[in-house]
């Protein structure tokens, strides 16, 4: 029996941690997750799953309580903060990231959205998800595995999202049996070992990129202009806008209010 602490959120964290309860091999020693009351943005959350499960949850700020429980491994999806040195040794076989994009091209925050707006210039049109093993620094351990959906020039950065949520299940799915047997070690690849471009975002990186001038809208470059708004177009959040009589006008191709957020 392979024994887990967990650390996860999101509806992608939820649907990982139910299949790890539905696998005979895995135990999940503690879950690790938001506190009781996180106002999030999507439905649903890892600590209600967690506890119908019948598992001791943690809280994230009390996230060193794990080094209580031995471990195997320590297994991440959608979890918010960085893991020490501490932590990430601690389990007896390591510590495994499912990363909803593809290393090494894109580490760090906004990816989604980043992913569209370099599609056309860099000529690669997919999108990844990758398990890899974890190190101090963010998103840079060896890479156990990835799969690839397409990006359209249809897709938002909400639509790609959605994509590879479904994508990252089948990931997860296919990763576990392997965790089970160990074949995750014999899988590791080093980043380095990896070609292309490689891109790192922090969580600004989109600040103050939201409004398109009146001016770019409609004398700027086309394809560059409809880029931009696919990719800030990720609700509930803010889309871009421009500014027309002093009034914002969202540009947009969802409709927010069809959505189930």
């Amino acid at each position: 029996m392979i024994t887990i602490g967990y650390f996860g959120s999101h509806p992608l964290g939820e649907t990982c941690l139910e299949l790890l309860y539905e696998h005979d091999e895995t135990e999940v020693s503690a879950v690790v997750t938001y506190p009781e009351g996180y106002d999030s943005w999507w439905s649903g959350s890892v600590r209600e799953v967690a506890t119908d499960l019948g598992y001791p949850v943690i809280s994230t700020e009390n996230e060193d309580r794990i080094l209580d429980y031995e471990i195997d491994y320590i297994v991440s999806v959608y979890y918010p903060n960085i893991l020490g040195e501490e932590l990430l040794s601690h389990p007896s076989e390591g510590a495994l990231n499912l990363h909803q994009a593809e290393l090494p091209r894109y580490r760090g925050s906004n990816v989604f959205s980043h992913a569209i707006l370099n599609a056309r210039a860099d000529d690669h049109w997919k999108y990844g998800t990758t398990i890899h093993f974890m190190a101090e620094e963010v998103d840079a351990g060896d890479i156990v595995d990835r799969k690839f959906v397409d990006i359209t020039e249809t897709d938002t950065a909400r639509s790609l999202y959605e994509k590879t949520r479904e994508k990252s299940v089948e990931l997860f799915k296919e990763t576990i049996p392997k965790i089970v047997s160990g074949e995750v070690h014999d899988m590791r690849i080093s980043q380095e070992e990896f070609e292309g471009e490689q891109y790192f975002y922090p969580k600004s990186s989109l600040d103050g990129e939201k409004e398109i001038p009146l001016k770019e809208l409609c004398k700027g470059d086309f394809e560059t202009v409809y880029d931009k708004i696919r990719a800030l177009d990720f609700p509930p959040f803010k889309p871009s806008y421009t500014v027309v009589n002093g009034q914002e006008i969202h540009l947009t191709l969802n409709s927010y209010e069809d959505l189930d957020l």
